[in-house]
C-alpha cells in the first residue's frame, strides 16, 4: 500500500490545495511514476434502501500542469457498488477513539476523540461515537460492521474487582487446600490420565449436589477437570448440567486454555468468572445504546490476541478481552501501513506499546499475559508495554530527567481551567500541583487523607509545600496524596511530554502558557534558556522511546542480556554521542510503524538513532480504532511431536490426546490435520466466514542449526521435539 506521505511533494501540494478549496470527493492513486485521479461520492438508492459508492476516472496528474482530463468521458465507466462502512471504537487510557472507515479500502472517513471516562467507560464511548457520526453524512443504519475494544477487563483485574465464583474441580483432590480466588469450591470424582483415558466415571447425583452447593450466592460457575485439555468430555457434561440447574454463566477450563495443569486452567476459569458481571453489563449497555442509535450491524469485541469475537462470546469469555487495546494498535499499524512484517510502536497518553507483526498477525504469548498478579493463560499479543506517553510525569533527579511512570494532567490542560497556576509556577519555579476533583464525595475519607482533602477542597491548584503549610503540622503526606489521586479525589498535574511538545510548537493543546511556565521553571533551576531546557527534555524522551524498542527486541532475541553494563551500552547505541574510537549503531531489518497522536514527534529521529526504516502511515493517530474494525475472527493452537525410546513419534494434540506414528512427517501431518479441522469448526461457530487454515512447523534439534530430510533416520534422532502451530482465520459477518 503506497502511503500519501510517499507521494512526490508537488502531488501532496496539489491534493492539499484541492481539499483546501473544498474539493474533497476524489482519490489520487500512484502507478509506477504516474499519478491518476478518481472521483468518489456516495448516494442513497431508494429502491435497494442502501447507500452506494460511485466512482470513476477523472484524469492524470502532470507536474506543472495539474489535472489533465481524458479526451472522452462516459458515464458508462462509472463503478457503482454497495457501500460497506465500519465503525471502530477503542477505549484507551487517556482517550476513547472512534472512526468510520470504508471497509473496501480501509480509508478513514471520519475520526473523533473523547476523554476516557474511567468511572464508566460507556460514557466516553458513546460521546466519541456521537461525535464521529456528526462529522460525516454516513448514518448509523449505513454501518455494516462494528468493532470495540475495552480496558474494562484489564482495569478490573488491576483493581482487584470482580464477582463471586463457585468452582468445581473434577478428578483432582490436592494434598493441601488450594484457592484460586473463588468463593466456594467442591471436588468431585472423575478426570482423565495423560493419554486422555478416563480415570473414573462421573456420578450424576454427586455432580448435581456439587452444583447446588457452589452455586449459592455466586455470580458464575467455573469448572476444571484433570487432563481436560486432552479430553474435555466430562467438563462439557458438568457445564451443561450446571447451566440447566442454575441458569448461571458457566465456563469450563478447556474453553479458555489448552495449557497443561488442572490448577492453571482452574485459575483462568475463576478469573474469567470474576470478570463476567461487570463486562456483561458493559456490553449489554453498549448493544442497547447502539441499537437505539439505529446501528443494526453485528458488533464484535476485540480480543487480546489480535482477533475478534461476538458480543455473546465476549460476555461469556471476558478474560479474552484483557489487553485488547494494545492488540488493536498492533493490527491498526499493520493495516494502515500495509506491512505484514513490521514492529508497531503505539504511543498514547499513558503508555507506549510495542509489538512484532509476522505474516500479518501479531506474535502471541501462548501462556497468556501477566497482569495484576494473575497469569491469564489465554493467548495474548506478545506486547512490551512501558509507562511512557504524552501524559507521563516529568521530574528531575540530580542532573537527570525522569519520564514517568506516573500519568498526570499536563500543565497546559490545568492552566486552561485554572489560569492562576501560571503565575504560581513562575513565582515559585514549582511545577508539580494537586487540585481537588469537583463532585467527589469525601464522606469515606478518614485521618490524614480527610485533612489533606479538606485543605484542597475548593482552593484550586496547590503544590505540596502549600498543602503541608495549610494542614497544621502534616509534614509527610506523600502516601496520602498518592492514595487520594488513585481514588479520584485529587487531580495531579505536572510537566509532561505533551507540555514540551506544545512549547516546541508541534501541536496545540490547552493553554500554552501553562506549558511555557513549566519549561521556564526547569530552565531557571538548571541555568538554561527555555529552548535549551525543552530540547534537553525532549532529547531524553526520544532516547527513551528508542531504548524501549531496543529492549523489546533484545528480550526476544538475546536471552539474559540485561545487566548494568548492557544498559550503559544500550544508552550509547540509541544516543547520538560519538565514541573517540568506535561508534555503535544498531541496524534493523524490519520496518518500524509509529501510531498514536504523539508518535510522529516522539519518534521523529528514531530511524537515524537505531538504523531503521520508520513509517508514519496516514491516520496514524487513530491506529487503535482502525485495528478494532479491520481484524479477523481467528483461533490458533499448538501441538508437540516428540521421539520415543522405541524410535516412534508421539503427537500430543489438545482435545484429542496422544497418538503414535512410525515417521516424523506422518506425526506432523496428523497433528496439523486434527488441529486445522478443530479450529475451522471453532471459527465457524464464532461467526467466521471465508475461513482459511494454515500450520507452521518449528523444529527444535539437539544440534544447533540441524537440517535434514524428515524421513532421514539420523536427522530424526537429533530432534528434541517439533512444535506444530495451526491457525484458522475467517472474516467476521457483516450486515
Amino acid at each position: 500500500m503506497v502511503q500519501r506521505s510517499d507521494y512526490d511533494e508537488w502531488v501532496q501540494e496539489w491534493i492539499y490545495s484541492e481539499k483546501k478549496a473544498g474539493r474533497k470527493c476524489f482519490d489520487v492513486k500512484k502507478a509506477g511514476n504516474s499519478y491518476y485521479v478518481y472521483y468518489q461520492t456516495t448516494r442513497y438508492n431508494s429502491e435497494t434502501k442502501k447507500r452506494e459508492k460511485v466512482s470513476g476516472y477523472l484524469g492524470k496528474l502532470v507536474e506543472g500542469v495539474g489535472l489533465v482530463e481524458p479526451e472522452t468521458v462516459s458515464d458508462e465507466k462509472e463503478t457503482v457498488v454497495n457501500a460497506r462502512y465500519g465503525l471502530g471504537v477503542d477505549t484507551g487510557g487517556t482517550y476513547t477513539d472512534a472512526v468510520i472507515l470504508d471497509l473496501d479500502d480501509y480509508t478513514v472517513l471520519a475520526k473523533r476523540k473523547s476523554p476516557t471516562t474511567h468511572e464508566d467507560l460507556s460514557i466516553g464511548l458513546f460521546r466519541s461515537v456521537d461525535a464521529v457520526f456528526k462529522a460525516t453524512d454516513i448514518r448509523p443504519e449505513d454501518i455494516s460492521y462494528v468493532g470495540i475494544s475495552t480496558t474494562l477487563a484489564t482495569n478490573s483485574v488491576l483493581e482487584g474487582q470482580g464477582g463471586d465464583v463457585g468452582l468445581i474441580l473434577i478428578g483432582w483432590n490436592p494434598m493441601e487446600k488450594v484457592s484460586f480466588g473463588e468463593k466456594k469450591q467442591v471436588v468431585v470424582r472423575g478426570g482423565y490420565d495423560h493419554r486422555g483415558k478416563s480415570i473414573a466415571p462421573l456420578s450424576k447425583a454427586e455432580i448435581e449436589e456439587a452444583i447446588r452447593e457452589v452455586s449459592e450466592g455466586v455470580d458464575s460457575i467455573a469448572i476444571s477437570g484433570l487432563f481436560a485439555n486432552l479430553n474435555p468430555t466430562q467438563e462439557k457434561k458438568v457445564k451443561a448440567l450446571a447451566e440447566e440447574i442454575t441458569g448461571l454463566p458457566t465456563v469450563a477450563g478447556h474453553e479458555l486454555s489448552a495449557v497443561l495443569g488442572v490448577d492453571l486452567r482452574a485459575e483462568t476459569a475463576v478469573l474469567n468468572g470474576r470478570l463476567i458481571p461487570a463486562v456483561s453489563k458493559f456490553f449489554d449497555d453498549v448493544e442497547k445504546t447502539f441499537r437505539e442509535k439505529g446501528i443494526t450491524a453485528p458488533i464484535m469485541a476485540y480480543k487480546g490476541d489480535g482477533s475478534v469475537m461476538s458480543l455473546k462470546d465476549a460476555r461469556h469469555y471476558p478474560v479474552e478481552t484483557i489487553l485488547s487495546g494494545p492488540a488493536a494498535s498492533a493490527m491498526g499499524g499493520k493495516v494502515l501501513s500495509g506491512l505484514d512484517d513490521c514492529i508497531v510502536v503505539d504511543i498514547g497518553g499513558t503508555s507506549t506499546d510495542i509489538a512484532v507483526m509476522s505474516g500479518g498477525f501479531p506474535q502471541v504469548q501462548q501462556e497468556g499475559a501477566r497482569i495484576g498478579g494473575w497469569r491469564t493463560r489465554v493467548k495474548a499479543v506478545d506486547m512490551y508495554t512501558v509507562a511512557l506517553g504524552g501524559d507521563s510525569k516529568i521530574m528531575t533527579v540530580g542532573s537527570k530527567f525522569i519520564i514517568g511512570p506516573e500519568r498526570v494532567l499536563p500543565l497546559s490542560t490545568l492552566a486552561m481551567k485554572y489560569p492562576e497556576v501560571i503565575s504560581q509556577i513562575k513565582h515559585t519555579t514549582i511545577y508539580d500541583y494537586y487540585v481537588a476533583e469537583n463532585g467527589y464525595d469525601p464522606k469515606n475519607l478518614k485521618g490524614k487523607e480527610a485533612r489533606v482533602y479538606e485543605v484542597l477542597a475548593g482552593k484550586g491548584p496547590m503544590n505540596k509545600m502549600e498543602i503541608m503549610n495549610a494542614s497544621n503540622g502534616l509534614w509527610v503526606i506523600d502516601e496520602e496524596l498518592a492514595s487520594l489521586t488513585a481514588r479520584g479525589a485529587l487531580i495531579h498535574s505536572c510537566l509532561t511530554p505533551t507540555d514540551v511538545m506544545v512549547f516546541l510548537g508541534f501541536f496545540e493543546s490547552g493553554n500554552p502558557e501553562g506549558a511555557i511556565a513549566g519549561i521556564g521553571a526547569v530552565s531557571e533551576r538548571y541555568g538554561m534558556t527555555m529552548m535549551q531546557a525543552a530540547k534537553a527534555i525532549f532529547e531524553e524522551i526520544k532516547n527513551k522511546v528508542a531504548e524501549h524498542i531496543m529492549t523489546k527486541i533484545f528480550d526476544d532475541e538475546l536471552l539474559g542480556w540485561k545487566d548494568e553494563g548492557s544498559e550503559v551500552l544500550l544508552r550509547r547505541m540509541t544516543s547520538f554521542g560519538e565514541g573517540e574510537i568506535m561508534t555503535l549503531r544498531p541496524r534493523f531489518n524490519t520496518p518500524i510503524v509509529g501510531i498514536g497522536a504523539p508518535a510522529r514527534f516522539m519518534m521523529a529521529d528514531l530511524g537515524e538513532r537505531i538504523g531503521a526504516e520508520v513509517v508514519f502511515p496516514e491516520e496514524f493517530d487513530v491506529g487503535n480504532a482502525v485495528g478494532v474494525v479491520t481484524s479477523k475472527v481467528s483461533e490458533s493452537m499448538s501441538a508437540t511431536v516428540a521421539p520415543t525410546q522405541d524410535y516412534r513419534f508421539m503427537a500430543t494434540i489438545p482435545y484429542v490426546g496422544t497418538s503414535y506414528h512410525s515417521h516424523l512427517g506422518n506425526a506432523i501431518a496428523s497433528a496439523s490435520r486434527s488441529m486445522e479441522s478443530f479450529l475451522e469448526s471453532k471459527v465457524r461457530s464464532m461467526g467466521g466466514v471465508n475461513i482459511k487454515t494454515s500450520s507452521k512447523i518449528k523444529t527444535h534439534t539437539a544440534t544447533e542449526g540441524g537440517m535434514g530430510d524428515w524421513e532421514e533416520e539420523n536427522f530424526a534422532k537429533s530432534v528434541n521435539f517439533v512444535e506444530v502451530i495451526s491457525r484458522a482465520v475467517g472474516d467476521p459477518i457483516e450486515k
